[in-house]
């Protein structure tokens, strides 16, 4: 995985499976998602707050409404956000707001979608 925010990996994928089932985020809402996924892996593995996440959680479910997003959609976010491949590093956004490589797996990815899903 190229070094990019995995927020933009998660919020283009987001995009791309609710599409593929008919349903549409608005304008900026599957990037606002992206982020609070990515931000939980910031507070999992990085030492982001859990101020952080709960304030861009709140934010997105405020401006964007709730995830879009079914468990049985999983398996194809996970193939296109992990490729495959496990575990990938993923660069997500640290306490200093630095991009902190951390590696995913498939169980990581499955308890942030969950959490999302719960927000």
């Amino acid at each position: 995985m190229e070094r990019t925010g995995f927020a933009r990996i998660l919020g283009q994928a987001f995009d791309e499976v609710a599409q593929e089932h008919g349903r549409h985020y608005p304008q900026g809402g599957a990037d606002a998602w992206g982020e609070v996924g990515a931000a939980y892996l910031g507070f999992a593995l990085c030492g982001l707050t859990s101020a952080r996440l709960r304030s861009l959680q709140y934010d997105a479910r405020e401006l964007y409404g709730s995830v879009i997003l079914d468990c049985k959609w999983y398996d194809s976010l996970v193939s296109k956000c992990l490729n495959a491949q496990e575990p990938v590093t993923a660069y997500v956004t640290g306490p200093d707001d630095q991009l902190c490589p951390c590696k995913l797996d498939r169980n990581l990815f499955l308890e942030m979608l969950d959490f999302c899903r719960e927000g």
